[in-house]
């Protein structure tokens, strides 16, 4: 899967979850997910597992980083770049 198809399917899934509205256009790459509230700590189990679903394997827990949350860019850097 390409790094745009990827991002997208984050972006999708965060504002299927999201717990404020989100309007077309506003969540791009470099917006902060957790810090802007678009997700909660929690929320970050269910993710966890979605974007292992989308690799097709487990996230090693020393992954795991609060800082790898910030953006679906650095989701992407940390979970799926290393396998493009």
């Amino acid at each position: 899967m390409d790094e745009v198809t990827v991002k997208q399917q984050l972006r999708d899934w965060i504002v299927s979850r999201s717990k404020i509205p989100v309007s077309e256009g506003q969540l791009t790459d470099d917006t902060p997910i957790i810090e802007d509230g678009y997700l909660s700590s929690l929320d970050i189990v269910e993710f966890v597992l979605y974007i292992e679903s989308l690799r097709g394997d487990e996230v090693d827990l020393d992954d795991l980083e609060p800082e790898v949350f910030e953006s679906t860019n650095t989701m992407y850097q940390a979970f799926f770049a290393a396998a493009s």
